[in-house]
């Protein structure tokens, strides 16, 4: 691998990853709970705002991220892939991986979850919605930061298993 290559692939994990991570504990320890003070009238117009712009930057962040350190991590040890489980610093970064792919999983599942709340919420704000979709959209609501929560943990499993991973 070029020094070139080597550098790009890295700045791209470094960026998006701080990126990607950075949101997901301000919108999970900052954002989701401010959210849930605010009537509901008015949390549905934040996140109709957000939800839209958040959901593809994050999730592109994200993969980006991912896609950038898998393959430093397989052009780095091509030909002695056993490295990722025979190694501490190899399984750390396999760890980072799992945790990573678990909390892009966690963060699509929260904005297709958002979509759906704010698509009930319409429809009860209009009047249309049966009462089983207005308790759907309520049990949507509370489990949105849970489900903020857990991906933000797992950015952060992964942010802190992969960077301390030299030194264990």
């Amino acid at each position: 691998m070029s020094d070139a290559e080597l550098i790009t692939l890295r700045i791209l994990h470094i960026v998006f990853g701080v990126f990607w991570a950075g949101s997901a504990l301000f919108f999970a320890a900052i954002l989701q709970p401010r959210l849930q003070t605010l009537e509901p009238a008015v949390r549905g117009q934040v996140m109709g705002a957000l939800i839209p712009v958040l959901g593809p930057v994050l999730i592109g962040s994200a993969a980006i991220t991912i896609a950038a350190g898998s393959t430093l991590a397989l052009r780095m040890r091509w030909g002695h892939l056993d490295y990722y489980v025979e190694s501490t610093f190899g399984v750390a970064i396999l760890i980072g991986f799992v945790a990573s792919i678990g909390a892009i999983s966690s963060g699509v599942i929260t904005i297709i979850q958002a979509k759906r709340m704010l698509r009930l919420g319409h429809a009860v704000a209009t009047g249309s919605a049966s009462s089983g979709e207005a308790e759907q959209m309520q049990r949507i609501d509370a489990r949105l930061p849970r489900l903020a929560r857990g991906t933000a943990l797992m950015v952060l499993v992964a942010i802190v298993v992969m960077a301390s991973g030299r030194y264990i």
